[in-house]
Order: structure tokens, then sequence, then C-alpha cells
């Protein structure tokens, strides 16, 4: 008999009580929860729950001996005795459930300890509880320390371990330090701590090999200010862009001080260490570059090349344009983040208006869409310009209302919607828009976004919130933000002055 039961989802410890007891106990079965979904768990919980029904159908026997002297079966107090007898048994049964719950967490660390016999065969006493609470409190406090001490066991045991290991890169001959070294100790030690995306870790990894690659594998503690700035006029000779540059710099900064946090290093050799961009840096969309991409073939000839993944190929610049939004936010809209808000207008009537719904969340489908930071949520009214071009009859004619308005776009190794898409869409712009300034990426509509709405006098907190950017200062904390109606007002006020852009053509044959 396996004394399990289910309702629902949760399961249940079932036994049934033996009929010279039923009388005695006033029921037919015993029906507990076990507080858990889990059939392994539950299966974990039945043999205490065995034992406790056991003691309470001793403790029912014991009533019905004769020299328990029960009442008479006609005694008016016959039927109390038995219900007492019940009650007080099964007060016990609950009491003893209630400890066992209490202390299951104590019970579990000290099975870890291998000394759950000593914790068993404390008696079940007042005296036997308060040692079991005590002893309890101490391995808790133990098991934090423990935890706390964890990391910097593991620390030292790597600088144990590798000390011997330290070797230059280009003599091949051992050197002095502890043999920490930044690609395999201190950003495996620094991601355990902070928990970053795994695509942020690799970056972080591999810049730090990048930097072994060409100083030198260093144990962490030896690298100096020179060491960083070889690297970076290394990087500078491999063809790296100002801006790369600035984020590989910026990358090993943060690695190290967290190396220097944690007595790995004494001092940060690349703190301070900027490359300063030129002063002619351009990253945004003129109005001719504009012009050159949207007369190139996607938008002229209605080409759909296979990369572009269909109608993506065409909307994402546009939305992009209109919108200031992040490609991976445009990349992972699903049907329904395109929606209808009411608000009310100046006047206090109500209006309605469509909109894009950026938002982290997973749908019902398992659908993830995530954003770069709690600011990044939000609804930017729907302009004018993607109404007339068709954007709102291209998404109601979605045949899976439940996906995502781009379902060509496939997600990549980090569960990026748009990573592989815009790899295309960079070749795109290299060999079929005339456009050579290879500083103009698709972020270079962000910018692009940001230099109309100043041209629009677009209010910088209302630019801000159409394109997720937390505005500075302490009074952008106070009140609830920029109302749906001055958004509406915003967006109807942005313009791309000389720009025309043609609606969408039936696609012509796919293009590799």
């Amino acid at each position: 008999m396996s004394y399990l039961a289910k309702r629902g989802a949760v399961y249940y410890f079932r036994r049934i009580v033996p009929d010279d007891l039923r009388l005695a106990l006033g029921k037919r079965e015993i029906m507990l929860s076990l507080r858990t979904k889990d059939r392994e768990d539950a299966k974990r919980l039945i043999p205490k729950e065995i034992i406790k029904s056991d003691a309470l159908f001793a403790a029912a026997r014991k009533q019905l001996q004769p020299n328990a002297m029960p009442a008479p079966a006609d005694s008016p107090f016959a039927n109390e005795a038995r219900r007492a007898a019940f009650e007080q048994a099964e007060r016990k049964m609950l009491e003893d459930q209630e400890h066992w719950e209490q202390t299951e967490g104590a019970r579990q660390d000290f099975a870890e300890l291998e000394l759950i016999d000593w914790w068993d065969s404390l008696p079940d006493t007042p005296l036997g509880k308060a040692i079991k609470a005590d002893a309890g409190e101490q391995v808790a406090i133990a098991k934090m320390e423990g935890e706390r001490a964890a990391l910097a066991a593991l620390k030292s045991q790597r600088a144990s371990e590798a000390e011997s290991q330290a070797v230059d890169c280009e003599s091949g001959k051992p050197v002095a330090g502890r043999g920490v070294y930044l690609d395999t100790d201190i950003v495996d030690l620094w991601a355990a701590e902070r928990s970053p995306a795994a695509k942020t870790k690799d970056s972080y990894r591999r810049v730090a090999e990048w930097l072994h690659e060409r100083i030198g594998r260093k144990s962490v503690e030896q690298f100096t200010r020179k060491d960083m700035l070889a690297f970076k006029d290394r990087l500078l000779a491999d063809g790296q862009t100002p801006q790369n540059v600035n984020v590989k710099l910026g990358n090993l900064r943060t690695l190290l001080q967290w190396a220097v946090d944690n007595d790995y290093a004494e001092t940060n050799a690349a703190m301070g260490i900027v490359l300063k961009a030129p002063a002619n840096k351009r990253m945004t969309y003129g109005l001719a570059d504009l012009q050159s991409l949207f007369s190139s073939p996607v938008y002229a000839d209605g080409a759909r090349p296979k990369q572009g993944r269909g109608e993506a190929a065409y909307w994402l610049p546009v939305l992009a344009l209109f919108t200031g939004a992040r490609m991976e936010e445009l990349g992972q809209l699903r049907v329904g983040d395109i929606k209808q808000a009411d608000y009310p207008d100046a006047d206090n009537k109500m209006r309605s208006c469509w909109g894009l719904h950026f938002v982290a969340d997973t749908d019902d489908n398992g659908q993830v869409t995530r954003l770069k930071n709690a600011e990044s949520e939000r609804f930017v009214p729907l302009h004018p310009e993607l109404e007339r071009l068709g954007f709102l009859k291209y998404v109601k004619g979605l045949t899976d209302k439940k996906g995502r308005i781009f379902p060509e776009l496939k997600a990549g190794a980090y569960g990026r919607q748009s990573a592989k898409w815009g790899e295309w869409y960079g070749r795109y712009v290299d060999s079929d828009t005339g456009i050579t300034d290879r500083r103009i990426t698709f972020h270079s509509f962000r910018h692009t976004f940001k230099d109309y709405c100043r041209l629009a006098s677009i209010e910088e907190p209302l630019a801000n919130r159409l394109m997720g950017h937390k505005t500075q200062g302490v009074a952008a904390s106070y009140g609830l933000g920029c109302g749906l109606h001055n958004l509406v007002q915003a967006i109807r006020r942005y313009k791309v002055p000389g720009l025309s852009i043609p609606a969408p053509k039936p696609a012509a044959t796919d293009t590799q």
C-alpha cells in the first residue's frame, strides 16, 4: 500500500482506520496534506506519517482496553470519553507534525553532517526538544558562515593550486606569481558573485583571452599600466574601432577592480586608460544616408533577401526610425504587444491610440521578451507614418495571433531573436545602400531618433520615455512620469523632413 492520494496537484497521506477503531476515532480514514506537488518528495514523507498514525491507533486501542475502565456503552459519557480520547491523540499527532516541520531543515543539516543518528536519538521530551532547537540554531549559523566563507576558500584553493603555473606567454618561462588568471579564474569568480547574462560572461572571458594572447599569460596581480597601454595600442593595430577598444578596456577595468576588491591584486592596472574618440565621431544617419537606405532594393524593388527574414527586412529599419527602439526590442515583439490604449486628452475626453508595448515577460506560449533595464518597459504610440505604410495591416494579417510579428527571426545562441538578422543588415548596408561610413549601424537609428526629437522640440523627458532612457536628476523621480496624451502629441510632432519611404511592395524573388 502506498498511502498516497492526490487532490488537484497536491499529494496527501491517506490511511484507512482499522474497523475496531473507527468508533473510537470517529472516522473511517486519515487524510493529511503532505504539502508538496512532487511525488518523490511525497513518498519520502510517508514513513513518518505511518509512524504517527500507528501511534494514534495505539493510543486509541489503549483507551479501549478493559483496564482503561471505559464508560459503559449505555452511559451518556461513553461517546464523550471516546471523543476526548480521539481529540487528545489527534492533538498529539498534530503537535508531532508541527514539530517535525519546524525541525525538518535542521534535520537535513544534521544528515549532511552525518550526525542524523545522534539527532534521532534525542528523546521527544521538553529537554530533548530544547537540545535539538539549540543545536539546530548553531548548525544554521555555522552553515551561513560556511556559505560566506565558501567563495574565499575557492579563491585560496585556486591560488595555491596554480601558484607555480604562471608562465610568460612570449618567453615560455615560468614567472613568479600567484598563478590566478583573468580568463580562467577571475572571470568565473566574478560571474559566480555577480550572475551576469551568459553573453556578458563570454564577452568578458574573450577580452581576458585577448589580453593574454597579446601581452602574455600573467597572473592577475602582475599586470601593469604599461601592459594595458600596450594592449590598447595592439587593439588599434588590429583594426579595432575606438569604440570597441573602449568597450574592451572597460570590461578589463571591471574584472581587475573585482580582483583588487577581493585581494587578488593591489592595483587596477586598467584604471583611467580610455581611448579618446575622434572629434568628428558620427553615429547618426544623415538625410542622404536615410534616402539611400530607403531607396535600396528592399524598399524600391520589394526584394526580400533570404537572410533578411521576410518582412523583417522592410519593417525593422522603419520601426527603428519612428520609435527609437533597440533592434532586439523590435525583433522580439509579439502580435499581442501591438495594442490599443485609452487615455484622457488635455480636455479630459477619452481617446484611444495604437502603440507598441515593450515589456519583459514570458507569455502562455513560453515566448520570452527581454529588456535592457527597468526603464525600457514602455508603451510607444504608433507614429502616423507607420500607419500610412501599413504596419497595422501587416500585423493584423499575421495568421498566428499568439506568435511574434516577425516569425522568420530565429533566436541565436543567447536567445536573441535579432542576432543573425543584425549581421545580415550590416552586410546589406555595406553592399546595397551606398552608405560607406562603417560607424553607421542599426543602433545609429536611436541616435537619429534623438536628433529628430530635438529638431521637433520634443522635451527631453518625453524623448527619453519614448526611447526607454532614464531621465537624470532628482526631479525626474517625482510623479508618475509622462502621460500617454503627452507621448501621443510628441510622436505626432516627430518628423523626418525630406524623406519619403515607399510602402511595402509584393515581395520579389528571394536573393542571397
